[in-house]
């Protein structure tokens, strides 16, 4: 045997010995566990740049993969629109004094952007207006996912999405302790009505519970429990249409826009007069919003978006399936099965290696940085508190629901390799810091090799 011949034999040798001791204490660590003996755990670890597989535990099973869902929804978006795409909401106006808004199904529309817009239009616009006219085309007016929980109605991170959106559609909500034996008073600010059941009480602590009963009257929210200093809260709107409408016409009234008709829906006929339009950020700074601080409301609007223009036709969630299943057709893996965009759903399968294939994909494309980059690392958004002894080596999404926790991404490790992983874990009733930071010894070990 030659030189070289030795020196390969060696140093595969060396290799196949620190894969070896690798996975041994990945097992140790996963086996002693006791979310191992109660819960299904499944890790997959591969290198990015060759595919080869490094470690693999449960690797295709299908499980609920929660927000790590994020990466791979917002990247074929973002491979679909482009990083430099915004959301526009535009006014134009016909012959006969009709304005026409034609919503953009912005993620980001705000108030003060619908005042900015209707400043716009007072400004270059001076005829009497007789109706106003919108047009919410765009994408469809599905308000929620398929498998998502109903008693999710209250939850400010899951606000109802249509293209009749503003403020992400949820309203300030204030609530008071009562003073000489009164009720605690609940306000609600703007001009959206919503009926509120007070069952509030004055107490020792802050125990508030927001809870819709849709069997009975879907716009009405039993507020319950206890209250001892003043609190505000986001509180999810039941009618974005009807919250989206009375926030135009304050903004109207405000600017000064007065019309003599009535407001209208109808798609937005061609070869009109372009009056005024407003702008998103460009996509790729909506995007690390969604990532950094996984924003659920912001991945269903720009996933169906995108489907829509991946299509040619209305955005639909199917739409953005049918997007995301070829742009991740190439994968060699347990074949996804998706409901959503943000991962929510109990719908949703996903394996361990599948998600570290796809990693791979997106890691071996031209520019691939400028997508990843906008994946959380330690010290931000929803990895704010999390490894932070290995925050310049890591960039991951987490994911979490009840009885779920995931976490995926790349890693650079101690020997300058660059790996791809995915920790998948179903089904656990420990509490989340605990399974977050078993979830934090896995990467820890990774982070060794």
């Amino acid at each position: 045997m030659n030189k070289q011949n030795i020196f390969i034999y060696l140093l595969t040798s060396f290799i196949l010995t620190c894969n070896c001791t690798f996975a041994a204490n990945l097992d140790s660590i996963i086996k002693k566990s006791e979310l191992n003996r109660t819960s299904t755990i499944a890790v997959s670890v591969k290198d990015a740049k060759s595919g080869r597989t490094i470690y693999e535990y449960n690797e295709h099973k299908l499980m609920n993969p929660a927000s790590i869902l994020k990466i791979f929804t917002m990247k074929s978006a973002y491979n679909e629109l482009g990083k430099d795409y915004m959301f526009q909401t535009t006014v134009y106006a016909d012959k006969n004094n009709n304005l026409y808004i034609k919503l953009g199904a912005d993620p980001s529309l705000s108030t003060t952007s619908l005042k900015t817009l209707m400043s716009n239009v007072k400004e270059n616009y001076k005829k009497t207006v007789k109706d106003i006219i919108i047009d919410s085309t765009i994408i469809d007016d599905m308000q929620w996912g398929t498998g998502w929980m109903w008693d999710d109605d209250t939850n400010a991170l899951l606000p109802k999405y249509s293209p009749y959106s503003v403020n992400e559609n949820k309203i300030d909500v204030s609530i008071t302790p009562g003073s000489n034996g009164r009720m605690p008073e609940i306000k609600t600010k703007g001009n959206y009505q919503m009926t509120m059941v007070n069952l509030l009480k004055n107490g020792s602590s802050n125990s508030i519970n927001f809870e819709r009963k849709p069997w009975t009257s879907g716009d009405m929210t039993y507020v319950s429990g206890t209250i001892k200093t003043q609190a505000s809260y986001k509180l999810p709107v039941s009618s974005p249409q009807r919250h989206f409408i009375n926030t135009l016409n304050s903004v109207l009234s405000s600017s000064g826009i007065k019309y003599t008709g009535t407001i209208k829906t109808a798609p937005t006929p061609s070869g009109l007069n372009k009056i005024a339009s407003v702008s998103s950020e460009p996509l790729e700074q909506l995007l690390a919003n969604t990532l950094k601080n996984s924003n659920n409301f912001y991945s269903e609007m720009i996933f169906k978006t995108a489907g829509g223009h991946y299509t040619k036709t209305q955005g639909t969630t199917q739409s953005g399936i049918n997007m995301f299943n070829h742009y991740f057709s190439d994968i060699k893996s347990v074949t996804p099965i998706i409901a959503d965009a943000c991962g929510i759903s109990r719908n949703d399968l996903i394996s361990a290696d599948w998600v570290t294939s796809a990693l791979n994909k997106i890691y071996n494309e031209k520019n691939s940085e400028e997508f990843i980059s906008l994946l959380p690392k330690p010290i931000e958004g929803t990895l704010s508190d999390r490894l932070l002894n290995i925050s310049l080596k890591l960039r991951a999404k987490t994911g979490t629901a009840s009885g779920i926790s995931s976490i995926a991404g790349y890693i650079d490790t101690k020997s300058n390799k660059k790996y791809s992983f995915a920790i998948l874990i179903q089904n656990h009733a420990m509490s989340v810091l605990d399974v977050k930071k078993f979830e934090d010894e896995l990467i820890n070990e990774i982070y060794k090799m």
